[in-house]
């Protein structure tokens, strides 16, 4: 993984460095501004990074130091585990949020805040006994499901740094504390013949700890 952050790190800033020998002026956002930024996802092989769209995220400062943000997630699978398995699976998120920026140096802005999440994920599978919605099942035939559907609500407080390698370009990293109370929702099973069933979904619960986001967020200012 740290070889991962490292190469992308270094490809990003020999990028901006080259650029930036022909910038001047404000490097940094100024007030009215707005940035936006996606997501370098480090997976695959030591060789390979990605370029992450699941998640995008908007920025607008108030002032030098105040900025307005949020940040939407979608994520999507599809899984055919044969001719006869076939499942969704979708998870969505939105988070607004404030953030205070600090001096820094010229090209650094640290900066803490926070946000409040909406969060919803959808599941459904569709098998040769029946179809499942809200969960995909362990087996098929039975009421025994995982992956099930979930509404979550969180409040966290969020501190990262942005570098400005070249004029209104940036990296970012950040990571976050805070608490979210997740409550899963029913699931139907359907069965091809015979009643349906529907399993009740359980007390929500409050989750706390630590978020570490361990990609690098790259940003442009408009």
């Amino acid at each position: 993984m740290l070889k991962k952050i490292f190469t992308a790190a270094a490809l990003c800033l020999t990028i901006g460095f080259t650029a930036s020998a022909q910038d001047a002026g404000g490097i940094k956002p100024a007030a009215g501004e707005v940035t936006a930024e996606v997501q370098l996802s480090l997976t695959g092989d030591n060789s390979t990074i990605d370029l992450g769209l699941n998640q995008l995220r908007g920025r607008y400062f108030l002032s030098p130091t105040t900025a307005l943000r949020a940040s939407f997630t979608l994520r999507s699978e599809n899984e055919d585990l044969n001719d006869d398995f076939s499942r969704t699976s979708t998870f969505i998120s939105l988070a607004p949020g404030i953030e205070k920026h600090f001096a820094g140096t010229d090209r650094l802005s640290p900066y803490v805040g926070g946000e409040i999440s909406f969060s919803k994920l959808f599941a459904n599978e569709e098998n040769p006994f029946g179809e499942v919605e809200g969960a995909w099942s362990n087996g098929g035939g039975n009421n025994n499901v995982s992956n099930r559907n979930y509404f979550a609500m969180g409040l966290r407080a969020v501190a990262g740094a942005d570098f400005y390698f070249a004029r209104h370009v940036y990296l970012g990293v950040e990571f976050g504390l805070g608490f979210q109370y997740e409550k899963e929702g029913d699931v139907k099973v359907k069965p091809n013949s015979g009643p349906n069933t529907t399993i009740d979904g359980e007390r929500g619960r409050l989750n706390f700890g630590p978020n570490v986001n361990s990609g690098l967020r790259l940003g442009f200012v408009f």
